[in-house]
């Protein structure tokens, strides 16, 4: 009789053990935790007119939740609870924007991140590393940067020329003209050119 009760005692031990085994609440390759998580933009942030390499303030939230920075040690009371956001943009399985326990933070937009709409989004992980089942996205719509404004710089340039002749005769007269050109180049090119002509009268003969 004792043998039996001391089969039903272990009996009831090794149930009790796979109670408190399968007591984790696991979906997947996420934890289910009792908080609820929540992001926001601020308030002089238009989410419609973002920029790629732009810096994002956001306002992160979760309800009923620990939160410890990721770099903090925790206590064993708060092993269990402790948790902190990671933030994304458009998948979790990329590269976090940033990974913090603080509620107010600025994240920058990628700055090849292409036009288009996109999603930042914010999910809760345990302390040890492990994503939770909490994680809330905030619509945000990228424009492509302002193009920068070339201007150009104008230069002058001026070319002078003249042109002298003389011409003598005894009985009649003489012409002559000159014609020069010049140029020059920067920015600018001018020409210039210039004509004379003298006429002399010289009476009697050599």
């Amino acid at each position: 009789m004792r043998h039996i009760a001391t089969i039903f005692a272990l009996s009831l031990a090794a149930a009790s053990g796979g109670i408190v085994a399968c007591s984790a609440n696991i979906h997947g390759n996420t934890v289910n935790v009792d908080a609820t998580v929540s992001i926001a933009a601020s308030a002089d942030v238009d989410v419609n007119d973002i920029t790629p390499g732009q810096a994002v303030p956001l306002k992160l939230n979760a309800d009923g939740a620990t939160l410890v920075a990721p770099d903090q040690t925790v206590s064993s009371a708060q092993a269990e609870s402790a948790v902190y956001f990671k933030v994304f943009l458009d998948d979790t399985s990329s590269t976090e924007l940033v990974a913090t326990a603080s509620t107010a933070v600025t994240v920058t937009i990628p700055p090849k991140t292409p036009e288009g709409h996109h999603k930042l989004i914010c999910q809760l992980y345990k302390h040890d590393g492990t994503p939770t089942d909490q994680q809330q996205s905030l619509d945000i719509d990228v424009k492509a940067s302002a193009s920068a404004t070339a201007s150009g710089n104008s230069g002058s340039a001026s070319g002078n020329a003249s042109g002298t002749a003389s011409g003598s005769t005894t009985t009649g007269s003489g012409t002559a003209s000159g014609n020069a050109s010049g140029t020059a180049t920067g920015s600018g090119t001018a020409s210039g050119s210039a004509s004379g002509t003298v006429t002399t009268h010289k009476d009697g003969g050599a």
